[in-house]
């Protein structure tokens, strides 16, 4: 991944090992987070939006036909876990801290 400011065009590498062109990409996941080539959270932020809403949509489909105990067993595992530790990064940076995001 090329690394590149927002208001700058990216420079044309061709970069190889082993005789092996490696690809070009302009997001990727790394440790659970999902970084852009501009090091933005919007991408981050758009991935675990669809998480989280998938998660919504689940624990609504499944509340009518289970007790109350076990949707909070449902709930810790599937979308309290994503909140925990995807959206807790994004929640430490500056941008956010000073409410720009």
């Amino acid at each position: 991944m090329q690394f590149i400011t927002k208001n700058s065009p990216p420079i044309d590498l061709d970069i190889s090992y082993t005789n092996n062109l490696i690809s070009k990409v302009h997001d990727t996941k790394f440790l659970g987070i999902y970084v852009d080539n501009t090091l933005s959270w919007k991408y981050h932020v758009k991935r675990i939006t669809h998480k989280l809403s998938a998660a919504c949509y689940e624990l609504k489909s499944v509340k009518p036909s289970i007790s109350q105990e076990t949707l909070k067993e449902v709930y810790y595992p599937y979308f309290h876990s994503i909140v925990n530790y995807e959206l807790i990064l994004w929640g430490n940076s500056s941008f956010a801290a000073h409410g720009i995001l």
